[in-house]
């Protein structure tokens, strides 16, 4: 009669439970040396760099827009929009522009190479650990991936916000909002036109 208890314990669990867990998609990919991964239901496309339409007055991790098949997409420098860098790149040859669709709004991400596609199971999820001054608020999680950890990019904070960034030059912002030029460069400024 004991028999009877270990064999409902052993079976307690439908056995193929874990077959059952919820398995997500991750295109990974590495900027600045670091490995990121993003939703594969949020991508669109992947394109080779080409080069982008400036647009006047964008932050710096706007490099400017681009037309994928009659829709206008802004693409940002990845690197600079969380914090992993803050120099703007001069040369984009040989990066990759990942193309996302992220809450009915397109986007392009300016990265160095894309590596694979990920299964993750969303036990392996990892949270964020909060690490003051970090760009912990970019990320949804840290996905386990073997020996490897890969930091899963939050594409809605991506799309709505970005570090900002200690400015030099034209671009430094002081405390009220002005624009302050240095070394011999003059620029116009709206106030001036309009005073």
């Amino acid at each position: 009669m004991s028999a009877l208890p270990q064999e409902l314990d052993q079976f307690q669990s439908p056995p193929d439970e874990r077959g059952n867990a919820e398995i997500r998609q991750f295109i990974t990919f590495a900027c600045t040396g670091q490995s990121f991964g993003v939703d594969i239901m949020s991508m669109r496309e992947i394109r080779n760099w080409s080069p982008v339409t400036p647009l006047p007055a964008q932050k710096p991790d706007v490099l400017g827009v681009i037309d994928i098949r009659g829709r206008v997409v802004p693409v940002h420098d990845l690197a600079l929009r969380i914090g992993c860098s803050a120099e703007r790149r001069k040369q984009h040859d040989g990066h990759i522009i990942l193309v996302l669709n992220v809450a009915g709004h397109d986007m392009g991400l300016l990265v160095d190479s894309v590596s694979d596609i990920i299964d993750v199971e969303a036990a392996n999820i990892l949270p964020v650990p909060q690490i003051e001054g970090s760009a912990a608020r970019f990320l949804a999680g840290i996905a386990r991936q073997g020996s490897n950890l890969v930091a899963i990019l939050d594409e809605e904070t991506v799309l709505r916000e970005a570090v900002e960034l200690p400015h030099s030059g034209a671009e430094h912002l002081l405390d009220d909002d002005s624009i302050t030029p240095s070394g011999d460069t003059e620029f116009v400024f709206l106030d001036e036109i309009q005073g």
